[in-house]
């Protein structure tokens, strides 16, 4: 497809498609081609040509041009390009615009909130039937897939007990133990937009004292992050301010306590916010926009986590196990300050608990 703003007004939309082949139709479904009889209905484009057409046309129209101004895959100007057309990437104006949700892709978000929040009670009151995590995933993924017809915005996270303290964790194939904690990482996408939400629940619906105090620390450090983002601000500003009240509260909360630890990280083990949107990574790849001052209607995550071996005696007991815990919201920023859309997912501990 083809957007030339700059075309008389037929044809600024353009669609260049393959013509129909009933053999591939056979196996894969139903697919728009030519001939193009039901096309312009189904689009609203009125400019439908054999996509064999496309290289010349776009060659000739390029060269017309005064301004060489383009948006597309690095492939298709990397190939304008060999052929000695000085084009110039306007990609990244188009992502600036693309971080900044408009109203219609804000209803958007707010509604796979609540499709994740309906698929998060539903496996919150399962939980204890659930073996392994393989059956508690395919429980939460179906919850929101139910709901949607876009799909997952990524695959989900179920990680039990030690598993938690791999990021990324994949294999989904241990056994779910009674006192573990369970780092839930799970999101859907709801039309254009994508939701990212991390829970962390124990097995037993009820945490132990140490469970308990290192599930606050992440919380509290959640809840001083959402406090602070505002328009204006700068994302890794605020990140290292996060990180660095999180490891305060560990201090105070944990080692000045007794409590012992080891971590494969000494302060940061991962952002602490990424921007949301179209893609649930958006944003440009080297996440140069970490650096830039946040702009109102952005959807960013809040999500710190603590992860590794911790040792502490609670009340004359010994507590000592590998943990895991992330604890995720979406914000969408505003001039003073966010709104969580993930506020009615429940994460107090009472709520869980109860």
């Amino acid at each position: 497809m083809v957007l030339d703003p700059f075309a008389n007004k037929q044809k600024q939309e353009i669609l260049f498609l393959k013509e129909k082949d009933a053999k591939k139709e056979f196996w894969n479904g139903t697919r728009l081609g030519l001939p193009s009889t039901h096309i312009k209905k189904i689009t609203g484009i009125e400019t439908i040509l054999p996509l064999e057409e496309f290289n010349p046309w776009f060659k000739k129209r390029i060269a017309s041009l005064k301004e060489k101004h383009i948006y597309s895959n690095k492939t298709i100007i990397n190939k304008l390009r060999r052929h000695k057309l000085e084009v110039k990437d306007i990609s990244r104006i188009h992502l600036a615009q693309r971080v900044i949700l408009e109203p219609e892709r804000i209803a958007l978000a707010k509604k796979a909130q609540v499709i994740a929040k309906e698929a998060f009670l539903k496996i919150l009151s399962q939980i204890s039937s659930c073996k392994n995590e393989r059956e508690l995933a395919a429980k939460l993924d179906c919850a929101m897939l139910s709901q949607t017809n876009n799909g997952l915005a990524f695959p989900s996270i179920v990680a039990a007990g030690k598993n938690a303290c791999t990021l990324h964790y994949a294999k989904r194939d241990s056994a779910i133990e009674s006192d573990n904690l369970i780092l839930l990482d799970f999101g859907c996408r709801y039309n254009a937009v994508c939701c990212d939400i991390s829970r962390t629940i124990p097995a037993s619906k009820k945490f132990n004292p140490l469970q308990k105090l290192l599930y606050n620390i992440v919380l509290d450090t959640q809840k001083f992050h959402e406090k602070n983002v505002k328009a204006g601000l700068i994302l890794s500003d605020l990140g290292k301010d996060a990180w660095h009240f999180l490891e305060e509260l560990l201090a105070e909360r944990f080692t000045k306590r007794g409590g012992k630890m080891k971590r494969c990280y000494k302060v940061k083990p991962h952002g602490i916010s990424h921007l949301i949107g179209d893609i649930v990574h958006e944003g440009s790849p080297n996440r140069s926009y970490m650096e830039n001052p946040l702009e109102p209607n952005m959807l960013i995550s809040n999500e710190p986590g603590l992860y590794g071996h911790f040792e502490m005696k609670i009340d004359g007991i010994l507590y000592k196990e590998d943990i895991g815990i992330r604890l995720e919201d979406d914000l969408l920023i505003t001039e003073k300050g966010c709104e969580n859309l993930s506020a009615s997912i429940p994460k107090e501990i009472e709520d869980i608990e109860g």
